[in-house]
């Protein structure tokens, strides 16, 4: 292949991402793999719309043939379809901001973060993806006098810029604050260095099988995997969503309501009683609060065997779900700031467990974290080698 676009480093999406505008929308909701003008159905490489598809290509002032218009059974891979993902929903998605080496004439500026100050490295301004492999310009606001860089997903050249999507960035730093309490730049600078090669990059990295059908020369736009390109912090409809908690009467939600104070504290899930006999039953004679000290100590996975084992852990307390969330689902991390007393806790859980609902960018959110855990595992492998240096 004589060329191959720049990815995120972090998620491994492409930074050159095109839209299809529906008919109704702005023109300003289309662009190509450039990031301006439309997709011109003449130049479409991959996903051929037939007429049943309900796409148009009227002609664009002088141009024929003219712009792709997504219908609503568009296949065309040479964007992401209006009718499978909104506007707001991709915000963000052609979003370039690069860490860099400090140079021994860095000096701090107002806007600094604080692992910028007491780290060897800093953040870029943001520049707008490009298929090609030209460096990043125009890259706004300039950071440090950086007003464009060359990027580079491999190598050790350290004066090329590790380019990653701000919101992944985001995402990274919230995962190593987390972990080690920090934000670890070091970590990341050198795991480029010692473990990114062509092949471990863009070939064997685990990541999910959507990105690694999607990623080719260029970029193929294909239907179901428009998730990729969805911002994974700033997701429409997460605010509401967290603001209304379910109803009781949903047939997810299995808690019934305890009238008294905090009820939310002593509500439990009720499951089908057993018809073992409990007599031979060796947890049946301890007490509430050694059950509840069994459970303060096991995951998920355990509490699901223990209850099939035993009826005395068929009933769950509700709070223990939020334990078990904020453990299991820690990359929803607004989940800290609920109301603990007022949120069915199994239903969240059981909810955001398969994924987030229709949240394009939650699904997102979840497969960029799992990403970054990967990384961060690779990291530390290689800081327990002595070959990563610091913390």
């Amino acid at each position: 292949m004589g060329y191959c676009e720049t990815m995120c480093q972090l998620c491994g999406v492409s930074f050159a991402i095109a839209r299809l505008r529906r008919a109704d929308e702005p023109e300003e909701a289309a662009w190509n793999y450039g990031g301006s003008g439309f997709v011109n159905s003449h130049n479409e490489i991959y996903g051929i719309c037939e007429e049943r598809s309900g796409c148009t290509f009227p002609p664009h002032g002088d141009e024929r043939p003219g712009e792709h218009f997504a219908g609503p059974g568009c296949v065309s891979e040479s964007g992401y379809s209006g009718h499978q993902i909104s506007l707001a929903e991709m915000k963000g998605c052609r979003a370039v901001q690069c860490l860099v080496k400090k140079g021994t004439d860095w000096t701090p500026e107002d806007d600094d973060q604080d692992f910028e100050i007491k780290g060897d490295y800093f953040l870029t301004g943001i520049g707008d993806g490009s298929p090609d492999e030209a460096p990043l310009e125009d890259i706004v606001p300039i950071r440090h006098g950086v007003s464009s860089i060359d990027i580079l997903n491999v190598g050790d050249d350290p004066e090329l810029g590790l380019p990653f999507h701000p919101t992944c960035f985001e995402i990274y730093k919230k995962f190593t604050e987390i972990r080690i309490g920090r934000v670890d730049t070091e970590g990341l600078f050198y795991w480029r260095h010692l473990d990114c090669n062509f092949a471990t990059f863009f070939e064997t990295f685990p990541r999910e099988p959507a990105v690694r059908t999607s990623s080719d020369q260029w970029w193929r736009h294909q239907p179901g995997c428009e998730y990729l390109a969805a911002n994974p912090i700033d997701v429409p409809g997460l605010s509401q969503l967290l603001k209304s908690p379910p109803s009781s009467t949903d047939k997810m939600t299995t808690f019934g309501w305890n009238k008294r104070p905090h009820s939310s504290f002593t509500e439990y899930h009720r499951a089908t009683p057993s018809t073992s006999d409990t007599v031979q039953d060796p947890f049946s004679p301890l007490p509430a609060e050694i059950t509840s000290m069994i459970l303060d100590h096991l995951g998920s996975k355990d509490i699901a065997n223990l209850r099939l084992a035993t009826p005395v852990f068929r009933q769950l307390p509700t709070i223990l779900f939020r334990r078990l969330f904020l453990e299991d689902i820690p990359w929803l991390f607004e989940a800290k700031d609920l109301d603990v007393a007022r949120v069915d806790w199994y239903y969240w859980y059981c909810k955001c467990k398969s994924g987030g609902g229709d949240l394009k960018g939650l699904r997102n959110r979840r497969r960029i974290w799992r990403d970054v855990e990967e990384i961060f595992r690779r990291i530390q492998k290689y800081r327990e080698e002595g070959k990563i240096c610091g913390i």
